[in-house]
């Protein structure tokens, strides 16, 4: 699973939450969202279309999941980098074995603001 942990600026742990379901879930960036709460983006085998998915998940600001989404195809996709848009919605750079010409291609995903 995620494992999502709030430090104060000396590293004491102010709050933490495991995020994902009963596969392998990973993280791999994070950031704060418009309204003070976390958009993570990383890999799933919990959810989605098989292998590897982009997984995508909102939290609020003590890091409860809000939503989830996965995006991918039957091979492996997985996120490296993740960015909040003007109009509230996320975009997700990646790669994918799954679409493209073959091997491992870039990957870019637009959602909205409730990751769809």
């Amino acid at each position: 699973d995620i494992y999502l942990v709030k430090t104060d600026a000396r590293g004491n742990e102010l709050w933490s939450s495991a995020i994902g379901g009963p596969a392998s879930d990973s993280a791999a960036a994070i950031r704060q969202t418009s309204d003070s709460g976390f958009i993570i983006a990383g890999s799933t085998a919990s959810f989605g279309s098989g292998g590897a998915d982009i997984y995508l998940v909102k939290t609020d600001a003590r890091g409860n999941e809000l939503w989830s989404s996965a995006f991918g195809g039957p091979a492996s996709d997985s996120a490296a980098a993740i960015l909040q848009t003007s109009d509230g919605g996320f975009i997700i750079a990646g790669s994918t074995e799954s679409f493209g010409s073959g091997g491992t291609d870039v990957y870019l995903v637009r959602t909205n603001a409730r990751g769809e």
